[in-house]
Parts: structure tokens; C-alpha cells; sequence
């Protein structure tokens, strides 16, 4: 697996372990809001700080992602019309090992 790829797994794994964290936090204001009595509010706008830090966090990771894989995806464009010939031998290379692998089955 390609460093790239391993880096997006990761890091889709995280966001959606993020948006986890942020879904159990709101849940966890929702259930135990009523039942704090006098320090309700103090923790309930603790929780809230967390939650829109948590939210802010996800927002601006996933900003980060869309932003690499765009320059990525440009990267391999402008390598494609630079080089057409050497794309296609990549290609040709790719789908060569690709067959022989299956074929082994």
C-alpha cells in the first residue's frame, strides 16, 4: 500500500473518529444536563468549549485533506500532459503486474 494511501486511511480514520468523540459529547449534555442540579451550567459550557473546539478541529482537518488531494490530483495532471509516454508505459506497467498477479490465483 502506498504511503499516500495509508496517510488518507489514516486520516479519514481520525475525522470519523473525531466526529465520534463530538457525537458522544453532545449526547453526554443531552442525557446528563438535567441531572448536575447547581453545576449544571459550569459543565454544560465546558462541554460545549469541547464540543465546538472538536467541531472547529474536524472542519479545519477536512479543509486540509480536500486541500492535498486537490494538489495532488494537479500534480498528477500536469505529470500526465508533461510526460503522456511515460504515463502510459506506467499504466501499461500497472496493468501488466495487476493481470499476472490475478492470474496466479
Amino acid at each position: 500500500m502506498s504511503e499516500m494511501t495509508e496517510i488518507n486511511i489514516t486520516k479519514d480514520k481520525l475525522i470519523n473518529d473525531l466526529k465520534a468523540v463530538q457525537s458522544d459529547m453532545e449526547g453526554l449534555m443531552k442525557e446528563v444536563g438535567g441531572q448536575l442540579g447547581g453545576r449544571a451550567s459550569e459543565l454544560r459550557e465546558k462541554l460545549d468549549c469541547g464540543v465546538k473546539k472538536v467541531k472547529s478541529q474536524i472542519e479545519d482537518l477536512e479543509k486540509n485533506v480536500a486541500c492535498k488531494g486537490k494538489v495532488a490530483v494537479r500534480a498528477t495532471d500536469e505529470f500526465v500532459h508533461d510526460h503522456p509516454w511515460e504515463s502510459v508505459g506506467i499504466g501499461f506497467g500497472l496493468g501488466l503486474l495487476i493481470g499476472v498477479l490475478l492470474n496466479r490465483r
